[in-house]
């Protein structure tokens, strides 16, 4: 089994938060991605949307983890740990497009109601996301 310790942002504008899509899949994840060795989760998050978003974008309070486990399409299981942050730039607003720095992603705004349809995974962060919370979330797709 392959784990991945990953820092995800959660940027919300007027009712939407944006997502990103890997070019040929289905779902929709958060931006950010892999800590990598050494590397704080903030610091890690930061250098992930600059990466991601061309954007310099200020991480916010930590909200929570979102355990998930999954099978690629090789067969090979992983083990997700993704530590979400609030994250918030200028920049950023529902009613402008986001430009993906990396070929293999694209960026869009989604309405809270829709992240459902737009297959926001891990999957637990749907619920999470549309009602908030004053305290640390965890939630565990893991049986």
């Amino acid at each position: 089994m392959k784990t991945h310790l990953l820092a995800r942002a959660v940027i919300q504008d007027a009712g939407h938060v944006l997502v990103a899509q890997a070019r040929g899949f289905g779902h929709t994840f958060l931006p950010g991605g892999h800590i990598e060795p050494g590397e704080g989760m903030q610091a890690a998050l930061a250098r992930e949307l600059s990466e991601e978003l061309g954007l310099s974008v200020e991480v916010g309070r930590f909200l929570g983890v979102v355990e998930f486990w999954w099978t690629d399409q090789q067969g090979q299981k992983h083990h997700e740990l993704n530590h979400l942050f609030s994250a918030c730039s200028p920049q950023l607003r529902h009613d402008l497009p986001v430009a993906s720095q990396e070929a293999h992603l694209s960026f869009d705004w989604v309405p809270l109601g829709q992240l459902d349809v737009r297959q926001l995974e891990p999957f637990p962060l749907r619920n999470l996301i549309r009602e908030g919370a004053a305290h640390a979330w965890f939630a565990s797709a893991v049986q």
